[in-house]
């Protein structure tokens, strides 16, 4: 039985990844930050192990709860500066403590998740910012750590319970869609069943495999405003009353509004450019690295609208 640590384990990526390697007869440790968090992480099949901000009792807790560990799953980040919490201090300072006290545990395997985009830094506008600079920089960290690691640059992951559906879901049960600019940039959703299946994968694989850097794409790319489309069909055939009225936002006004304390529909600035980047990949490596076709884009769809809350 191997036994996996995994940072950012109440998470959306988080609870699914830890649910699925237990049920593959893993063991998993959950490192969280608060009771609702570990409650989670225990409804999901793993256990729970606290962690405090103050750095030397923060070191202390993540060797502790990598000892004995095969691999290291690093999910941990944030994708916008609130709270208080900053790009430097998560993104950046928490995976190189994470990493440090990886080697301290002796740990065999560091799985890392960073953002789709990131190789592009400072070749396109929308992925050249604060963000992805950190994600670049934690990338580097991880490639430096002298550990045997893997990274995975995610796109949207979706399926049950996740952020994005839900929130597209209950405007269209609303009436309306608001959707920034003509919608002509492109996504590629990949189910999270599948991501969850590539980190455990990512864990087994031998030693020294390559590639070691996955963009974690699915395998279709489609317009947002395709997306929308294929959204209210797949909510339709389910029989969830969805009506896909469009109301077009000049993107100006959209970066304006991300820019206010209550963000555009939730996103600050950075959130935004994600949204807006159009950065797609080839999807072969993953199907590679995972033995099967990727999970198909109505599919992944289906499984998230079927999670969703129904409106009373």
């Amino acid at each position: 039985m191997t036994t996996i640590a995994i940072t950012g384990a109440s998470g959306f990526v988080g609870r699914h990844l830890v649910r699925a390697a237990a049920r593959a007869g893993h063991a998993v440790t959950g490192l969280v930050r608060s009771e609702r968090a570990a409650g989670l992480v225990r409804e999901a099949g793993g256990r729970p192990a606290r962690l405090t901000d103050d750095p030397e009792a923060l070191a202390h807790g993540l060797a502790a709860a990598f000892t004995g560990c095969r691999a290291v799953v690093h999910l941990a980040q944030i994708g916008a500066e609130r709270d208080g919490q900053t790009y430097e201090a998560v993104n950046v300072g928490l995976t190189g403590r994470v990493l440090e006290a990886a080697r301290r545990a002796s740990v065999s395997r560091v799985v890392a998740f960073s953002g789709l985009g990131v190789a592009r830094y400072g070749l396109a506008p929308r992925v050249t910012s604060r963000y992805f600079l950190s994600k670049l920089t934690a990338e580097t960290l991880v490639s430096g750590s002298g550990l045997d690691a893997v990274v995975f640059r995610p796109s949207y992951v979706v399926g049950p319970n996740d952020a994005f559906i839900t929130a597209v879901l209950r405007a269209m049960e609303a009436g309306e869609v608001e959707r920034p600019g003509d919608g002509s940039y492109r996504m590629q959703p990949i189910a999270v069943a599948d991501a969850t299946a590539l980190v455990l994968a990512a864990i087994e694989r031998a030693a020294g495999g390559f590639p070691t850097v996955f963009d974690l794409v699915g395998p279709e790319k489609v317009s947002y405003a395709a997306l929308l489309e294929r959204l209210a069909t797949v909510a339709r055939g389910l029989g969830r009353p969805v009506s896909l009225r469009v109301r077009e936002v000049a993107i100006a006004e959209a970066e304006r509004r991300a820019r206010t304390p209550a963000g555009y529909q939730g996103m600050g600035p950075d959130e935004l450019d994600c949204l807006l980047c159009d950065e797609v990949s080839d999807p072969a490596p993953l199907a590679t690295l995972l033995g099967r076709a990727l999970t198909p884009l109505d599919e992944a769809l289906g499984a998230a609208v079927r999670a969703a809350p129904v409106p009373a």
